[in-house]
């Protein structure tokens, strides 16, 4: 079934608008989180917290993102923030070395999983576990955009449906020429999650304020009219402000500067003075592309659907079940891309000398690159051509069984039930191995 997240009668209706604005608010609980996705997201973030709670007392571990707003999909990441009255290290990516260090001796993190970005504006410690469930840790770094997001989806209801739909069939486009651009991602100079939802939250206070709610086809018109819009918006001439009701401001009502480049877009921070929330975006004329294929390609299917036929599907594709079977969880969960031919070829990267050193994205304090590789403990450890060493070692699985077993005591005394269950399982897993 290509639109497992509504049902027959859902399906059934005539009225193909407000057949997929059912849609639209049925994909809103298709895609939440599972008791599986939440348990395994709780259990990372105490276990983080706890550890970061043992190592400096007094500090303040403060969720963001997603994990607060509720706006998390099933592969999205844990975002932490740490901060300190007075820094214990020099400086934060000090702190987060010992915070790898410490979560891959205490097992929460294997060593491979982790790894510090310390040349970022930000420097974050990003990690997996062995959940799949991705956490990026940071230091010293205010972040107001959870607080504000949280507020408008108290205020406008429709956001939490609307950004749930347009983030993830967004993400589904993909431009033949530009094969490596990831349309919601700012690392490839696309969205950030924030940057659409100031775009909504803009388009609702100042396009879409005669609808009302109670229409029936009202997310349908949404999400075309928001599609519309910004397809023919004036990137290069005015800036989006969403101070008060909201406003579009030309170069000369506001004191942000408006880049003229046709890929640049201008949001102003509604929380920090002069500041762009859009300011990784280099590729919004490619994103006006993807807008306007998502629109074509939702009229087409509203043209041409029959009865029982699904609107949403044209723009966004999961993988095939039933409704009412349990979709895939978490990495596991997959949509599937759709491809856009511009008839250009494929923009080529500049690639490294074949003779050039191997540089890591990583801060290793005094370290060489171009000194050879020492292993690490773990491969001296089981390395059995190493005879230097002849005292007894434990295996990794007894001392990470011993690991699992201590917190399956400690919940189980602290009356945390799931959390020693969720344990009590790995500690026999371990076992069997």
């Amino acid at each position: 079934m290509d639109a497992p997240w509504s049902n027959k009668e859902t399906l059934k209706k005539s009225n193909k608008l407000e057949r997929l604005s059912n849609e639209i608010k049925d994909f809103e609980s298709y895609i939440a989180p599972t008791k599986k996705e939440q348990l395994n997201r709780d259990t990372l973030l105490y276990s983080i917290t706890q550890l970061i709670d043992s190592l400096w007392p007094g500090n303040t571990v403060t969720p963001f993102g997603s994990s607060v707003t509720g706006l998390q999909f099933p592969a999205s990441d844990i975002d932490l923030n740490v901060n300190f009255e007075v820094l214990p290290k020099n400086n934060p990516i000090d702190v987060l070395k010992v915070i790898r260090k410490q979560a891959v001796s205490r097992h929460i993190l294997p060593n491979y999983s982790t790894r510090l970005v310390a040349n970022a504006k930000v420097p974050v410690l990003m990690a997996t576990d062995e959940n799949q469930v991705s956490i990026d840790i940071t230091v010293q770094n205010e972040c107001f955009s959870s607080d504000r997001t949280a507020v408008w989806l108290k205020e406008y209801p429709m956001l939490k449906p609307l950004f749930m739909v347009l983030k993830l069939s967004i993400a589904n486009y993909r431009i033949s020429s530009l094969p490596t651009f990831e349309p919601m991602s700012a690392k490839t100079a696309g969205l950030a999650s924030y940057s659409l939802i100031c775009m909504i939250v803009s388009y609702i206070q100042l396009q879409a304020s005669s609808q009302h709610p109670s229409d029936p086809e009202y997310y349908a018109n949404l999400l075309l009219g928001f599609l519309d819009f910004y397809t023919e918006f004036e990137n290069t001439r005015q800036a989006i402000s969403l101070e008060g009701k909201g406003a579009y401001l030309a170069k000369n009502q506001t004191d942000i500067k408006i880049d003229t480049k046709p890929g640049r877009l201008t949001i102003i921070d509604p929380d920090v003075p002069n500041a762009n929330v859009a300011r990784s975006t280099f590729r919004f004329d490619t994103l006006k592309t993807i807008f306007a294929k998502a629109r074509d390609d939702l009229r087409k299917r509203i043209s041409n659907s029959t009865k029982g036929e699904s609107i949403l599907s044209s723009i966004l594709q999961v993988q095939s079940h039933y409704f009412g079977e349990p979709r895939s969880e978490g990495a596991r969960f997959r949509v599937r891309q759709i491809w856009i031919n511009t008839g250009e070829a494929p923009v080529k990267f500049p690639r490294k000398r074949f003779n050039q050193a191997y540089r890591p994205n990583l801060h290793v304090a005094g370290h060489r690159y171009e000194d050879e590789r020492k292993p690490y403990r773990g491969e001296r450890r089981y390395n059995p051509y190493n005879n230097n060493n002849n005292s007894p070692q434990r295996s990794y699985n007894n001392s990470r069984e011993e690991s699992y077993d201590r917190e399956y005591q400690r919940h189980k005394k602290n009356n945390n039930s799931h959390l020693a269950q969720h344990y009590k399982n790995k500690a026999d897993r371990a076992k069997r191995r």
